[in-house]
Order: C-alpha cells, then structure tokens, then sequence
C-alpha cells in the first residue's frame, strides 16, 4: 500500500546533488510544512519532512535554496535509523514526483476570470462560508 501527498513548505536544508549509479541526477532536502493544530499555542504545529526527487524533478529542485517556498508531490515514507543516543529515530521523507516552485506562481493565484462575476476562482473561495448547520465545535475539520 502507498500513500501520495502533497506538501507546500519552505526548504530549511541547503539542496544536495549528486548522480545514482544509472547516471540520472538526484536532489534532497527537507521542508518545513506548517500544520493546523489546535493544542498548540499559536495553533500551528511544524512536519519536517525529507524531499527527495530524481531526473527532471531533481533538476527542478536543484535550483531552489534554503528559504524558498515549494510545492512537492509523490510517495510518502517513513524512514528509520539508529539515532546517536541507540534509540530508533523516524521521520517522514517524499520522494517526490512534482517539485513547484514559488517563484514560478503568479499573484493573485493566476486562476482567471469566472465567467459571469468577474472574480477569480480564489476570490470566490475566500468568501465561502461553511453551511449554517456545520458545528466548528465539534472537531471544526474534517468530516470523518
């Protein structure tokens, strides 16, 4: 079984390359993604998650420095090693099969025109309310 996520955050590791054994290019570095999280003071919670992607993606995720903000796709794992104290340590790693960067998104979301009110589809997003009778009370996420 395998998990596909989807990750914006900003790279806190300086990008490492190096070629694999075929030839093809390889780039990692983790990620600092911001979570929604209601215990915590100012209500955010930080996943740091490993970003690894190879060939084109690699490339694409090459370019970007410590501090840039991207978008990452591909399969999610959980990574285990022997932690300096003996302990099993774990973490998340992506290896990703998309790399989006910031820099390349316009303002204002680039989404167009909706036909018939003018507003962008990002507008229109921004002021949906949910329905009357969704209680935010009883766990405010989702449904299930």
């Amino acid at each position: 079984m395998t998990a596909q996520m989807a990750a914006h955050g900003r790279i806190v590791a300086d990008v490492q390359t190096k070629p694999t054994s075929s030839g093809s290019n390889m780039a990692f570095t983790r990620i600092a993604v911001a979570l929604p999280c209601r215990a915590a003071e100012n209500a955010e919670s930080t996943m740091w998650l490993g970003v690894t992607a190879f060939g084109k993606q690699a490339e694409a995720l090459a370019r970007h420095q410590k501090g840039d903000l991207i978008c990452v796709s591909g399969l999610l794992q959980v990574n285990q090693w022997t932690g300096p104290d003996g302990g099993i340590q774990s973490g998340y790693a992506l290896v990703a099969d998309s790399v989006i960067s910031a820099k390349t998104v316009k303002p204002g979301g680039g989404a167009g025109k909706h036909a018939g009110n003018g507003q962008s589809r990002r507008q229109q997003a921004h002021q949906q309310h949910p329905p009357e009778d969704y209680d935010q009370s009883q766990g405010g996420g989702i449904p299930f």
